[in-house]
């Protein structure tokens, strides 16, 4: 962690706005093409992440209405990126892409979420918080 503003991975416009000085992608341009060759690495990392804002919800796929996820919006992090829970699901089910710069970092890291202490992972929680609830 470099003391920085953190990244931000999987804050689809169609999930709601959240504050960014980066334009919200659509999560139905993000598919990619192909499958990731390290697809269960990737997944594990991301379903590995420190939570830092959890919500217990259901959310519908955005690709397919009869599917549910569980948890979707419960913000997670690695202490550089802040993503939703719910992109591992859609990496996996539905080919969304992870950003090249996180993916890089992941693969970098040998796909293991380092360990964070609390001081680190409250001023995470304090951006997450910031970014997710401007409107509060």
């Amino acid at each position: 962690m470099d003391g920085g503003q953190l990244k931000v991975a999987g804050m689809f416009r169609e999930f709601g706005p959240v504050r960014s000085a980066e334009p919200q992608p659509s999560i139905f341009d993000s598919v990619t093409a192909e499958e990731l060759p390290d697809l269960n690495q990737v997944v594990t990392y991301l379903n590995s992440g420190h939570v830092l804002i959890d919500v217990m919800d259901v959310v519908d796929d955005a690709f397919d209405s009869t599917r549910q996820v569980m948890n979707g919006s419960t913000v997670m992090t690695d202490g550089d990126w802040l993503w939703r829970k719910d992109l591992a699901y859609y990496v996996r089910r539905h080919r969304v892409a992870v950003p090249e710069a996180f993916l890089a970092l992941i693969r970098e890291r040998n796909y293991v979420v380092p360990s964070r202490g609390v001081p680190e992972l409250t001023v995470c929680s304090r951006q997450a918080r910031d970014l997710m609830f401007w409107n509060s």
